[in-house]
């Protein structure tokens, strides 16, 4: 086995990298890297010697500075390289590279910034004393990737492409692996929907990203004891999720719990099923096992836990050892009767628990130096399974974002674009002018400006790519026949991003600054507005974390910023009636969730879902409670209403289902017309005797549902003329657009 050598050197003309990698097939499985020089025999293949081209990436050599392997901490680092490779026209990754690290573009109608399309990993490199690189199980993370990627519908690199992406990028931020027993190079590959999307569907593109940082221990105590709180409110994960693979919308709806455990000083959270709230799911970025007369417990992988690759590690080491595991469902009360437990994950390592709180009961772990822990913690330099101890430090984050400070740029006033007015569809285009503004954690947004429309820079940090920390808001501006343009509602929308950020741990924009910005947006780029009756100006509000994260944390630096596209139907067929599928496995929210705020994490995990109805010839989905999975939600973006006679009833925004404006103006129009409205729980059973169905949202606006497929029944329901759904629609179109007076001051007028 070849070991890379202490010292890489490139050179500007014939030096070539070549890689030799191999794994032990025993419960270590270490991967060792080695480099030649262009004297020696290639082995690796052309495409291999292509992601480092001899001439465009020379090592640098110049050492880092010993005195930072001393106060390592867990925080970005900026080192020198990153890997990128993206989909070719055929969907499939090729041909990836080197780049010097720093920030990267991306379009303001990303998959992954819009609706959360976005998976992660995490490994270790370690460096042994005889200076040579270790890694572990890289094979792994890259099958857990095509796994979660599948999930996601999104391709995924082959496992070689994987392996062979990370051995690239830690090469050449070889002098950033900490000496032997200070620290690791921690290793992130992300894999992003980058193309552009406006609604909810997979994107067209997508990029392969890795950048590396070294750090030190996870917690801020290093090796000591960590003590957690048990969270009985806010769920991770829930069956027919994702909480299975490393989605990064897993993570952002846990800030605010995380947030609210370390202000009251503990360590992290363990969070319970979401089903029964009794059963041990998970600590934030970490699984849980439970010790008890020699045997050791661990939750069951039953789609709602990550399955470790620590933890699957620990079980085959501990198998070895004679241990005897088990994997079950674990109940809270089991913790107070436990001899031990602890908790594993690539980030933290193996660590015990001293404490767990839960309600008025404490749990005191008797035995924090146990046979098992001090086995699991053995020193990478033999197996490559762990980093020895090392002190914390807290570094500085990279720079998060780069804004850019044109100077304020001048508008046309042209009356239109050039465009095809009577074929709009709902799909992003690229129009004049954007706004921004930024914040920092804890501060206040500050007077922001309009931008030329163009792609974002963002650290490969940032904690909206890596976790997800990213709400959005949308809404039409329509323009009436004496060219004035007219926006619906605002003020809401800013009150519903107010609340959305709080559930997210994010600063947020006033109502003024919010509206004033909404406003700037729809001026600067009047001429996209469509001429009365052919569509709207859709505008996108969103507020992300920008800011660098590299453990599950708020970021420290947050963006908010408008982009606008000219739009026609939300649905393909237009305003013909809708044919949905009533999904009864994959769901959408849960209670302790953030399925009531427009967060971006919301839409990721709906899309394999989505594209299977589409596949079979339906328009979208409707989901069920996932509880019981028995009562109606909504669709993948849009609320949902069943009329009975007289009685107009939609399911209640009770935390799984979002208050959308439209639901609420809708409400109150079909109450002025003489329907009784009921918010209530309604049985999926109930849509074979209802006498209409209809959807609302502002991107569908209120669409007439013609039939629901259910357990492979066919049930369809009125529509057309003389329809409730049409009433409904007609009077609020008409308030939209000027064409009925607005009594509820619901409408601003631009211009």
């Amino acid at each position: 086995m070849l070991l890379v050598h202490h010292h890489l050197g490139f050179t500007n003309t014939s030096s070539l990298l070549q890689f030799s990698s191999s794994l032990k097939v025993h419960h270590h499985h270490q991967l060792r890297l080695a480099a030649k020089s262009s004297h020696d025999s290639l082995s690796s293949s052309a495409s291999w010697r292509r992601a480092i081209p001899s001439d465009s990436h020379s090592e640098t050599s110049e050492p880092v500075d010993e005195r930072r392997w001393d106060s390592l901490g867990f925080n970005p680092v900026q080192t020198d390289y990153i890997y990128v490779m993206k989909t070719s026209e055929d969907g499939n990754f090729t041909n990836g590279g080197l780049r010097h690290y720093g920030n990267i573009e991306m379009i303001p109608s990303a998959a992954v910034l819009n609706y959360g399309q976005g998976i992660i990993e995490d490994l270790k490199a370690y460096k042994k004393q005889n200076g040579s690189i270790i890694l572990f199980r890289p094979e792994e993370n890259g099958l857990r990737m095509r796994i979660g990627a599948e999930r996601m519908c999104m391709p995924a690199p082959t496992i070689k492409q994987f392996v062979e992406a990370v051995i690239s990028t830690v090469l050449v931020n070889k002098r950033w692996v900490p000496p032997a027993d200070k620290g690791c190079l921690h290793i992130r590959p992300l894999l992003l929907g980058n193309g552009p999307v406006l609604s909810v569907t997979p994107a067209p593109e997508f990029t392969l990203l890795i950048y590396v940082t070294p750090v030190g221990r996870y917690f801020e105590g290093g090796l000591k004891p960590i003590n957690l709180v048990v969270e009985d409110v806010t769920h991770r994960a829930t069956p027919g999720g994702v909480g299975n693979i490393k989605a990064i919308g897993n993570y952002a709806g846990i800030l605010k719990a995380q947030a609210a455990a370390k202000a009251n000083g503990f360590s992290d959270v363990l969070y319970l099923d979401s089903v029964h709230n009794r059963y041990l799911e998970e600590v934030s970025t970490a699984n849980i096992f439970v010790v008890k007369d020699n045997t050791i417990s661990t939750p069951v992988l039953e789609g709602t836990i990550l399955p470790g690759i620590t933890r699957k590690s620990i079980i085959s080491i501990a198998h070895s050892q004679g241990l005897e595991v088990e994997e079950r469902l674990v109940s809270v009360d089991e913790l107070f009767d436990a001899d031990e437990v602890f908790c594993s994950g690539n980030a933290v390592g193996v660590l015990p628990v001293g404490s767990i709180t839960y309600k008025d009961k404490s749990y005191l772990n008797p035995a924090l130096t146990s046979f098992l822990v001090r086995e699991c913690r053995v020193d990478y330099g033999k197996s490559g399974f762990m980093v020895g101890n090392y002190r914390h430090f807290a570094s500085q984050a990279a720079n998060a974002l780069k804004q850019v400070h044109d100077e304020q740029p001048s508008y046309s006033d042209d009356e239109n674009a050039e465009m095809d007015w009577d074929n709009l569809g709902f799909n992003p285009i690229a129009t004049d002018f954007m706004y921004l503004m930024k914040c920092y954690k804890d501060e206040k947004f500050v007077q922001g400006q309009l931008s030329h429309y163009g792609n974002i820079q963002l650290s490969p940090s940032a904690a909206v790519l890596n976790y997800g920390q990213g709400i959005f808001e949308g809404m039409k501006a329509h323009r009436k026949e004496d060219g004035s343009l007219l926006l619906f509602r605002p003020d809401q929308h800013a009150i519903r991003m107010k609340i959305g950020a709080e559930r997210m741990c994010m600063p947020s924009p006033s109502i003024d600054q919010f509206v004033d910005a909404v406003k700037q947006t729809l001026l600067a780029n009047k001429r996209w507005v469509p001429p009365p009756r052919k569509g709207s100006l859709y505008i996108r509000p969103m507020l992300i974390g920008s800011g660098s994260a590299l453990g599950v944390a708020p970021a420290p630096e947050y963006m908010f910023f408008t982009y606008a596209s000219p739009v026609g139907n939300y649905f393909k067929q237009g305003k013909a009636p809708l044919n949905l599928y009533v999904e009864e496995e994959l769901i959408r929210a849960a209670p302790g969730g953030a399925g009531g705020v427009k967060s971006i994490s919301n839409y990721g995990p709906v899309m394999k879902a989505l594209v299977n109805a589409k596949r079979q010839g339906f328009s979208d989905v409707l989901y069920l409670d996932s509880i019981n999975k028995k009562y109606l939600e909504e669709l993948s973006a849009a609320n949902i209403f069943i009329l009975k006679g007289n009685v107009i009833s939609t399911p209640p925004a009770s935390g799984t289902i979002l208050p959308g404006i439209t639901r609420k103006s809708v409400i109150e129009i079909a109450q002025d017309l003489g329907y009784q409205v009921e918010e209530r729980a309604i049985s999926v059973d109930e849509l074979r005797e209802a006498d209409e169905v209809f959807c609302t949202g502002t991107a569908v606006g209120v669409a007439s549902v013609g039939s629901v497929t259910y357990q492979g029944r066919r049930i369809e329901f009125k529509v057309g003329a003389n329809s409730a759904c049409q009433e409904l629609g007609s009077a609020l179109v008409g308030i939209q657009t000027g064409l009925i007076e607005d009594e509820k001051d619901w409408v601003l007028k631009i211009s």
